[in-house]
């Protein structure tokens, strides 16, 4: 059971979740956005400095790496990853280094503090200054005597700010936030709004062998942007023959979820599993699952079945909630 307390902050006003264990990369040098822009599927002829985008990290096969946001500066560009692709994307890019250019993991020397929720701008307006306007602005302000830099949540989740800081400063940030009222939710409370937002993460809802094209990310990939990128050809293939299935999310009724794990069945054929799923107070038993191109349409039937027991579900869009469900 999620704590209702939090989550009510993070829905209804604003709340923030300490992010631990994410990757985060330098990059510097004469060469350095033109290497990001070879290694991820972003476009950064487009991304100007004091902007970032989300993009994502491909095998050569075009599998999925890793998703990874971009952060252009005037000087620097940072790459931030998913945890369980922390390693991995690490340990890519460096294979990948060509030109002069410098790589830097900075991953255990900066803090970050998501702040979200209907009133997050609101209440950080009093100690953030100055505040990123626009979704995807990025600006080096001042938070609580710490210095930060402050990138404002993109339109395609709830309304908020991230703040880097060097993670000595994280606690003098923690008890800023917690003097304007900002308490903090803890993993289980921010992975449900996650889900309720239906954004798939690496290790939970994507597969290692899952392309944009099952996951339904073609949009974090820019095609025709002059530079290839690990993947480019296999995913241009992949778009012409199409995906065999596609991840969706799923709703449920009931009081009881089914569990992680269990097995999703369509047309009385087991086609994938139950990838992940939750309670939400705002959308019921939600959850995403991976159905046969076909299959992956609004309203679509599906069974759940573990054992002797039964779900009774329907694909449904996502993502589950907007900014104006509280």
């Amino acid at each position: 059971m999620i704590d209702r307390d939090e989550y009510r902050a993070l829905t209804t006003d604003a709340a923030v979740w300490i992010a631990d264990g994410f990757g985060q990369f330098e990059v510097t040098g004469p060469d350095a956005h033109a290497f990001v822009n070879r290694v991820t599927t972003a476009d950064l002829s487009v991304l100007p400095p004091g902007r970032f985008a989300h993009a994502l990290l491909l095998h050569d096969d075009a599998s999925i790496l890793g998703r990874v946001t971009i952060y252009r500066f005037p000087d620097r560009t940072m790459l931030l990853v998913d945890r369980a692709a922390r390693t991995a994307a690490w340990n890519d890019i460096v294979a990948r280094k060509r030109g002069n250019l410098r790589l830097r993991d900075i991953s255990e020397d900066i803090g970050l503090a998501a702040v979200r929720g209907p009133r997050a701008v609101e209440r950080l307006g009093v100690v953030l200054a100055p505040l990123p306007v626009q979704p995807g602005d990025v600006t080096n302000a001042r938070c609580g005597g710490a210095d930060v830099f402050a990138a404002r949540a993109s339109s395609d989740g709830a309304d908020g700010v991230d703040l880097y800081c060097r993670r000595r400063d994280l606690p003098a940030v923690r008890a800023t936030l917690d003097q304007q009222g900002i308490p903090v939710v803890s993993d289980a409370v921010w992975a449900l709004h996650r889900l309720e937002w239906g954004t798939p993460t690496i290790g939970v809802e994507i597969d290692p062998d899952d392309t944009p094209v099952e996951a339904g990310l073609e949009a974090l990939v820019v095609q025709g942007k002059g530079a290839p990128y690990p993947g480019e050809v296999a995913y241009a293939e992949r778009r012409r023959t199409g995906a065999i299935r596609r991840l969706v999310g799923f709703a449920s009724a009931g009081d009881v979820p089914p569990p992680e794990g269990a097995d999703v069945l369509v047309n009385d054929r087991v086609v994938d599993r139950v990838r992940s799923v939750g309670v939400s107070p705002r959308a019921g038993i939600i959850g995403m699952t991976a159905v046969p191109v076909g299959g992956d349409l609004a309203g679509t039937p599906l069974v759940i079945r573990q054992g002797a027991n039964e779900w009774a579900a329907v694909v449904t869009p996502r993502p589950f909630v907007t900014r104006e469900l509280r």
